[in-house]
């Protein structure tokens, strides 16, 4: 599952199965976590992490770009253009 992190810079080596996945963890960054595993389970009850609706996982700076004309419409609009 995708999640926002947002604790101090970090990483950890999970196990998953036979598979040891190295995850670095910086604040504000979607990471890639297990569920069901015991430390995503941790950071979720400090308040490290948050589920990201699968809109919320494009870059703020895309979704800018893409809002970019009908910021630029509504600006035409106000004044009168």
């Amino acid at each position: 599952m995708k999640y926002l992190y947002s604790g101090p810079i970090s990483g950890v080596s999970l196990q998953d199965g036979t598979q040891i996945r190295e995850v670095m963890l910086h604040p504000g960054a979607a990471v890639e976590l297990p569920e069901q595993h015991e430390y995503t389970k941790t950071l979720l009850a400090l308040g490290h992490l948050r589920p990201v609706a699968p809109h919320d996982d494009e870059p703020a700076r895309e979704r800018a770009a893409q809002d970019q004309p009908q910021a630029a419409a509504n600006d035409a609009a106000l004044k009168g253009a």
